[in-house]
Formats: structure tokens, C-alpha cells, sequence
């Protein structure tokens, strides 16, 4: 029987099941990429749910992405983005902080806006190619794992961050641990996620699932948070709707309305969607709840 990987406990529910074979030939059809190798020879992917802080997790872990898949994903424009809407908004919460670590800092786009503030920060990252393509550009990266920080470098950071990473971790009680350990007393945890309660609830995403993403988080789940590690969660952002999220959260909402009623058929066609994109991308998406959710822990002890 799996257990959480927040509390370890077997108090847990069965959510979905996936076949392999269709991750497959779906990552085939839509990226040319060949998973087969990531799943294990799994012939079902598992999600559960942990019934004590809601978070959602898949199994078995093994079927975690390695380098080699973030290498082959690494190829599109959209994988590793520049500017994050998160990073203005940890730039915000980092003003007073001096030395920070950013967790799976990519092609160092944070740590170069971080210097520019005045920031002493630094970015490891466990992606070869991306480290060296950091590098290339002067930026303080390496190639180390969280771990390794944590224990070369205790209780040493006034902040650190990670941006798009926990819902990649297969142990996030782990990765947790490991940040906190890393930060001084009344240091600041900086997470930002995929937000499971947004319009990804209703969308067959394949890079929300294995063997990209391990985890689904919530605002839920990380207020559990409070009760595992000493913590205070003191700041929760919901990102607006992006404008290169507005046909994916149309076709998520569509699809789900569609398959409830007759009426919802009516409301929810393909002129109608045409109609709600552009209002949408007029302006109103900037009060709709987009993908990601931004978090911010104080270290208490």
C-alpha cells in the first residue's frame, strides 16, 4: 500500500487510474518524445489523494522524469520561460533578504533579476545543459542537489525559492526539510506550483502527470504544511489568467460544462468560445484564476 509523501501515512484514497500505454502514445503525438522509458515498465500510473493535508500525489515514484526527458523538453521556447509572473512577486517579498538560494533555477533567469536588485543569490540546478547554458552568461549556478546545500551550508540563507519545482518532487517531505535546513531562523520559503484547484482540474494536461509532474497542490495542502514543519504561511497569490492560458482554460471549462447538460452545450459552442476569447483577451482574464499559485513560509525554529 503507497503512503503519503507529506506524512507517510497509509490514510489515503484512490483517485484515478492511467493507463501507461496511453501517456505513451499521447507524449508521441503531442511532443514526438518517447516516454516508455521514463514509466518503468509500469502498466498503470496511480493518483491518490492524501486524506489529512489534501495534497495529491502519483504512483508508483519511480516514474519520476529523468535528465534525459528535461533535456529532450528543454527544446521548446516554452519550457524554460524567462519572466515568470511569480518572480516580480518574489523580488517584493525578497526586499530586506541578502543571501538567497533559488531551487532548480533553469537557464538563471531569477538569479540574474535577483542580482540586479542587489540580491547575493545563487541558483543550483540539476539539468547539465541548463547549468552550463547559465554559466555561459556569468551567472552564480551549479550543477548541485538540494541536499548537498543543505548540509554543506545550514541555517545560511535569508531566503530561498523555487519556482515550478515541488510538483516535480517524488519526496516533497524531503525537499521541505532540506530547504528549511538550508535557512536561518525566520528565513523566507518561496514556492511557487501549478495550482490542482485552478482550470487544470478539468484539463487532460500531459506535463501535469507523470513522468513530468508527481504532485498536485493546493492552497489546502500547503496550509497543512503548518502542522509538519515549524512554519508560518504568510502569503498566498493566485497568478491571473496568462494570456497563452486563455484557449486551454476555455477548452478545460468547455469540456467540463459540455459533458454535465444539454443547456451547457448551448452556452459552451464553438461560436460562443470565439466570443468569450476575446473578452477574455480584452482584459477580463486579468481577474480570472490562472495556473499557478505563489506561497511564502516563514522559518520559525
Amino acid at each position: 500500500m503507497p503512503a503519503s509523501p507529506l506524512t507517510e501515512s497509509e490514510n489515503i484514497t484512490l483517485v484515478s487510474a492511467i493507463p501507461s500505454s496511453r501517456l505513451i502514445h499521447d507524449w508521441k503525438e503531442t511532443f514526438q518524445i518517447d516516454i516508455t522509458g521514463e514509466l518503468s515498465g509500469c502498466e498503470e500510473i496511480y493518483l491518490y489523494q492524501c486524506n489529512q493535508t489534501k495534497l495529491l500525489f502519483f504512483e508508483p515514484s519511480s516514474v519520476t522524469g529523468s535528465g534525459w526527458l528535461y533535456k529532450q523538453l528543454q527544446k521548446f521556447d516554452w519550457f524554460y520561460m524567462p519572466d515568470k509572473w511569480e518572480h516580480q512577486i518574489a523580488l517584493q517579498d525578497l526586499k530586506g533578504c541578502r543571501d538567497v538560494l533559488e531551487v532548480g533555477c533553469a537557464f538563471g533567469s531569477f538569479v540574474e533579476a535577483g542580482l540586479t536588485a542587489g540580491l547575493n543569490i545563487q541558483g543550483i540546478e540539476l539539468n547539465q545543459a541548463a547549468v552550463e547554458a547559465a554559466q555561459g552568461k556569468d551567472l552564480p549556478v551549479e550543477n548541485l542537489d538540494l541536499q548537498e546545500y543543505a548540509d554543506a551550508y545550514p541555517n545560511s540563507l535569508d531566503a530561498l525559492c523555487s519556482f515550478q519545482v515541488l510538483e516535480h518532487v517524488p519526496n516533497p517531505k524531503q525537499f521541505l526539510s532540506w530547504s528549511l535546513q538550508a535557512l536561518k531562523v525566520n528565513g523566507k520559503l518561496i514556492i511557487c506550483v501549478p495550482n490542482s484547484e485552478s482550470f487544470l482540474k478539468h484539463q487532460y494536461n500531459l506535463l501535469d502527470m507523470p513522468p513530468h509532474h508527481m504532485l498536485k497542490w493546493s492552497e489546502i495542502a500547503f496550509r497543512s504544511l503548518e502542522k509538519i514543519f515549524p512554519v508560518r504561511l504568510e502569503r498566498v497569490e493566485r497568478e491571473p489568467l496568462m494570456s497563452y492560458h486563455v484557449s486551454g482554460y476555455l477548452n478545460a471549462y468547455s469540456n467540463y460544462f459540455r459533458s454535465r447538460n444539454q443547456l451547457n452545450r448551448l452556452l459552451f459552442n464553438r461560436h460562443t468560445l470565439r466570443f468569450y476569447e476575446k473578452v477574455l483577451q480584452l482584459g477580463l482574464r486579468k481577474y480570472v484564476t490562472g495556473q499557478s499559485l505563489y506561497v511564502q513560509f516563514r522559518k520559525l525554529s
